[in-house]
């Protein structure tokens, strides 16, 4: 009989509240896993969930979503150490969640736990809140001995904060689709494809961006997010009119349309951890623009624009020049399209095998 692996995330593929890229990461994981093991994903429960298996794997809604999108993540981590004492797997990836970016998972559950740190939210949560998670995360990711991170940047800081931890970098990957010639270079509009939250993903800037320098092609936000983010972007927004385009949640077909269609994706993040929309983007053969953060690096200059970080009138000015310039665009995609080769699913899914078998031994 295979050993059992479980996974945990909080946000999943149908939560109405959370749609980023995450949950699809997750996914990913445990059906590369799935191959050798028997692999089960705890998440949260939510209005419509339901445990079952997909593509190999189990998923189990646990029931948290009554507190909350907030409350719900707290008692999802208190939670997490009582689910593995009772079904005990011989390992447990645990996906780092909000405020502080980990859990007491790692003292009560005596097996291997890896931690894996699709985002380091401590900063972020001490900006929004004015309380010292920085100072909680820092000491609580010292309770993990095994880290999975996603860029150089993050790892940097969790050899600095768990100097006696192992931790393996291993980016994220895609599907590549295939693509037609004229798919590179074309495209009609400007994309923004991720979660709605209007700071962490620098919608603000974005939309201050195009309205103080017009880039000349319509720019269409696809996402979702908590109702008060929504309603917030909303607001940004004012009347609606035909340069900016609000779609929605989108996946499966309707987002592999999108992407193929679009001219550019752009990134305005002010947080990232490593952008899953921009690797999709490069897959697709589409250039990307982003504001220089340490976790995008990994992007390149040959196949993306870098605009200095947060600044409104050159991610504006980035935008109107790509929009002008399909001969560009088209260069940038053929590198972009060679870069996420080593990205694919399938080389990435013997890494995290490679880990697993390690912190097993």
């Amino acid at each position: 009989m295979s050993a059992q692996i479980a996974l945990s995330i909080f946000d999943s593929a149908g939560n109405p509240h959370y749609s980023g890229g995450g949950p699809v990461v997750v996914h990913e994981v445990a059906r590369q896993l799935a191959r050798d093991y028997d692999v089960v994903v705890y998440t949260a429960a939510y209005r419509g969930s339901r445990s079952g298996v997909r593509d190999g794997v189990r998923y189990v809604h646990l029931p948290v979503g009554w507190a909350g999108p907030r409350g719900g993540q707290l008692l999802f981590q208190l939670l997490l150490p009582f689910v593995a004492l009772r079904s005990r797997p011989a390992a447990w990836i645990e996906t780092l969640s909000p405020p502080v970016s980990a859990s007491l998972l790692p003292v009560l559950f005596r097996r291997p736990v890896v931690a894996l740190v699709q985002l380091l939210t401590g900063a972020d949560m001490a900006r929004r809140y004015r309380l010292p998670f920085p100072l909680v995360e820092r000491r609580l990711l010292r309770l993990y001995r095994h880290f999975v991170a996603l860029n150089d940047a993050d790892a940097r800081t969790i050899r600095r904060y768990a100097p006696g931890a192992t931790c393996h970098v291993i980016p994220n990957g895609v599907h590549r689709p295939v693509l037609e010639r004229a798919d590179i270079g074309s495209g009609t509009f400007l994309l923004f494809l991720g979660r709605i939250d209007v700071e962490q993903k620098g919608l603000d800037l974005l939309l201050a961006a195009v309205r103080r320098e017009p880039p000349g092609l319509p720019l269409v936000i696809a996402g979702s997010g908590q109702p008060a983010e929504e309603r917030k972007l909303r607001r940004l927004l004012g009347a609606p009119g035909s340069d900016v385009v609000l779609a929605g949640r989108v996946s499966g077909a309707e987002k592999e349309r999108l992407i193929r269609s679009c001219a550019v994706v752009v990134v305005p993040s002010r947080v990232e951890s490593f952008s899953l929309s921009a690797l999709e983007a490069m897959a697709h053969g589409k250039p990307v623009v982003h504001f220089d953060l340490p976790q995008l690096r990994w992007i390149g200059d040959d196949c993306a624009v870098r605009v200095p970080a947060f600044d409104v009138g050159g991610l504006g000015r980035a935008l109107g020049e790509l929009a002008a310039d399909p001969s560009r665009r088209a260069a940038l995609g053929r590198c972009g399209r060679e870069r996420s080769r080593a990205h694919d699913w399938t080389v990435l899914g013997n890494r995290y095998r490679a880990v697993l078998k390690a912190v097993l031994e």
